[in-house]
């Protein structure tokens, strides 16, 4: 997901062409991620409440202002991104079209899976939900502060709706609440909620201090949920189907949450379950790599050597084959086999997501005036792709990443194409673009 450019200096257009002349080598085959369809939906009967559609705000005509950026994405690209507070959508390289025109849309979140919608937050201090098609037509408020307040006394006007999911293959959001964003100290609360965003109507799973972290399945129909000391599977209306497949022991007095990762066809679950009885922050957190399968039941501890041990993220590939992780003792980062264990080391970097291939990861490598950037291949060579902050992966060929005010798409077997130039670094500081890659 990306944002948008202003017209490219001299400098942007040097930077561009050079990367544009790096080739990538040395990658394998990109093999399909298995899809699944998704079995159980929520019963939505009766409504609880009903949110009100809202009137089109601008059509395709819109006005262009200057702080637009420049772009020249290939066909199949459509980008949403936020500039004075007002969603702009953009398709490859035509005119951007403004969406909304209130000037209080503060974070855009993601596309629905037919990038016909475009999901975003209004109001930056006590926040909403809203939806919007690329075209304009039918803004809708899905989960507003009033909403949340009609379901109880745990909430009121601070409470807004936090870390929203798309359940894949569904129309359905999944999320939890948190009160007084607008303070240093968010508090998360421990319940769950879902939407049909169709319908427009919002049910509460699990009341505060009975939900608590989420997984969605990658087929859709299933939500491995952490209760703080175990972790539970759900379908996806909130009933239990496995309980307590995984414990784990509280730390005290900071308690440490597990990492908690599905595999691709959503028949396992890989666990990073902490292993600190105390922690206070003062240290890096250790964690224990275990799997899980859901058709037996089998449980198995993974060795790797060294551990993980830091505060930084892990990253498990789809097929639930291997892990990258920091270990700060040893100041290095390392690839972790999840089927016969063991690890091998990689220099001091931060990695980052996996393709859908199952083999492809990027990495950074701290630099002073930025960070260098790797493209890296399970038993295969690192590629430098050049200076640059990786964003996200678009397919299992190409990803985006960031650099001198200009967003640029890499390919695995290809040369980097800039997509997005001019006035961009508020879009990517602060997260203010997506992007969605349907050729």
């Amino acid at each position: 997901m990306l944002s948008l450019m202003n017209s490219p200096s001299r400098i942007s257009l040097i930077v561009a062409l050079v990367l544009m002349a790096t080739l990538f080598a040395g990658c394998g085959q990109v093999t399909p991620v298995p899809v699944g369809t998704a079995t159980t939906v929520p019963n939505f009967t009766p409504a609880i409440l009903t949110a009100t559609e809202l009137p089109l705000v601008s059509s395709s005509t819109s006005t262009l202002t200057p702080s637009l950026p420049v772009s020249s994405a290939p066909d199949g690209l459509r980008m949403a991104y936020i500039i004075d507070g007002n969603l702009y959508f953009q398709e490859s390289s035509k005119s951007p079209v403004q969406l909304t025109d209130k000037g209080d849309d503060w974070n855009v979140l993601f596309f629905s899976e037919d990038g016909e919608r475009v999901f975003f937050f209004r109001d930056a201090i006590r926040h909403d939900l809203y939806s919007i098609n690329v075209d304009g037509t039918q803004e809708q408020a899905l989960v507003t502060k009033d909403l949340l307040a009609a379901f109880g006394s745990d909430y009121d006007k601070s409470t807004t709706p936090c870390e929203p999911v798309l359940v894949p293959h569904t129309h359905f959001l999944i999320f939890r609440t948190c009160s007084h964003p607008d303070e240093l100290t968010t508090i998360y609360n421990s319940d769950l909620f879902i939407a049909d965003t169709n319908a427009n109507q919002v049910k509460n799973l699990f009341p505060r201090e009975q939900g608590g972290t989420f997984y969605v399945s990658p087929n859709g129909s299933m939500l491995a949920l952490d209760r703080l000391g175990h972790i539970d599977i759900l379908s996806i209306d909130g009933k239990v189907v496995h309980s307590k497949v995984i414990t784990y022991a509280i730390s005290e007095p900071v308690p440490l949450s597990p990492y908690v990762y599905w595999t691709s066809d959503s028949k396992e679950l890989v666990a990073a379950l902490p292993i600190n009885t105390f922690y206070d922050t003062s240290q890096s957190p250790t964690y224990a790599i275990w799997r899980y399968s859901l058709d037996t039941g089998e449980k198995m501890h993974i060795s790797l050597n060294p551990p993980p041990m830091s505060n930084e993220p892990m990253w498990v590939s789809p097929y639930g084959d291997w892990i990258t992780y920091n270990n700060r003792d040893e100041q290095s980062f390392y690839l972790g086999n999840l089927r016969e264990g063991g690890a091998l080391p990689y220099e001091i970097a931060l990695p980052y997501a996996w393709s859908q291939d199952n083999v492809h990861f990027l990495y950074a490598v701290p630099q002073s005036g930025g960070s260098d950037l790797y493209l890296a291949a399970v038993n295969g060579s690192s590629v430098y792709v050049g200076k640059g902050e990786f964003m996200s992966w678009l397919n299992a060929s190409r990803y985006i990443f960031f650099v001198n005010q200009t967003f640029i798409m890499g390919e695995i077997d290809g040369k980097p194409l800039p997509i997005l130039a001019g006035n961009t670094q508020h879009l990517y500081s602060n997260a203010n673009i997506i992007f969605t890659y349907q050729p």
